[in-house]
């Protein structure tokens, strides 16, 4: 019998002082195994699901930071593999539209349009 081993990209527990109190990072993780348009489909899973809650909302937003820090860093790191800077993106994207979703139009701020 096989066992599978998935190896985890990036699955922190705590961060920069911050502990999750959901396990919403261990289902991107998963996302990430499969690709874009698994990230997508959490999230938009994970949004729907607990958009009332103001403190998971927190757990979900704190998560698309870290990882598309982490993504981005690790596109810088090896800039010729083409998923990691997709990933990068999908994660940047999904953090603007819950930041602006969060603080409204007037607050939040698109990095894309600066970046590009």
């Amino acid at each position: 019998m096989a066992t599978l081993f998935m190896h985890h990209y990036y699955v922190p527990k705590s961060d920069w002082g911050y502990t999750y109190i959901t396990n919403f990072h261990e289902d991107f993780d998963k996302a990430d195994h499969i690709g874009t348009d698994a990230i997508l489909e959490t999230y938009n899973r994970l949004f729907n699901e607990w958009k009332d809650n103001s403190v998971y909302i927190k757990d979900i937003r704190k998560i698309l930071n870290h990882r598309c820090t982490f993504w981005g860093f690790t596109a810088s790191e090896e800039p010729n593999n083409k998923k990691y800077a997709e990933y990068g993106l999908t994660y940047l994207k999904l953090y603007e539209k819950l930041d602006r979703f969060i603080y409204g139009s007037y607050f939040a701020q698109d990095t894309l349009s600066i970046i590009q």
